[in-house]
């Protein structure tokens, strides 16, 4: 008996299934269901606390400015956090309170945030920096003007995950350039 003999029929069985899973469901079983387009963002599932600010060297041209927030469910559904198209990520501007995609905003890895609890993310913002070869004081103040001219005119930001139709405000609260480490 060859091997087409042997998983014909169980093949095609599993095969049939899965065809019908994706027919009766619309979408393959891995992929996350989208919330109605039509319905309103939600924005008290998910409240944020500001936690920190640092400089990461990626290399000798190029920082990353990371932004540590606190996610806080508020609701009683554990929530994922996932990168990729449905997750937007905009600055809210000081100026004028407008939205703004600008600049690049990235969030470092996917997160899990369970039901009424607590969980940290990384966001961050890439720009080109030349790192110096040794640490001194003149090293920090360009460090530090680095930090300022991209919190010059950010008053946070906005995390739009479009598969739960939520709104995450991520507020600037962080300390001023001159009094930040």
């Amino acid at each position: 008996m060859n091997v087409w003999q042997k998983t014909g029929i169980p093949g095609a069985c599993t095969a049939g299934l899965l065809l019908a899973i994706i027919a009766a469901s619309g979408r393959l079983p891995q992929e996350r269901a989208m919330a109605d387009p039509t319905t309103a963002w939600n924005s008290r599932a998910i409240h944020s606390t500001f936690a920190g600010v640092r400089v990461r060297e990626i290399d000798l041209s190029k920082s990353e400015i990371v932004f540590l927030y606190d996610l806080d469910n508020k609701t009683d559904n554990d929530y994922q956090l996932a990168k990729g198209p449905a997750v937007v990520i905009m600055s809210r501007l000081k100026s004028s309170g407008s939205l703004s995609s600008e600049k690049q905003v990235a969030l470092a890895s996917p997160a899990f945030v369970p039901a009424r609890n607590r969980t940290r993310i990384e966001l961050g913002i890439t720009r080109a920096f030349n790192w110096p070869a040794r640490m001194d004081a003149s090293s920090e103040m360009r460090i530090r003007q680095l930090v300022a001219g991209e919190l010059g005119d950010l008053e946070g930001f906005v995390l739009f995950d479009q598969g739960m139709r939520y709104q995450i405000e991520l507020p600037g609260t962080w300390p001023s350039s001159e009094k930040a480490p």
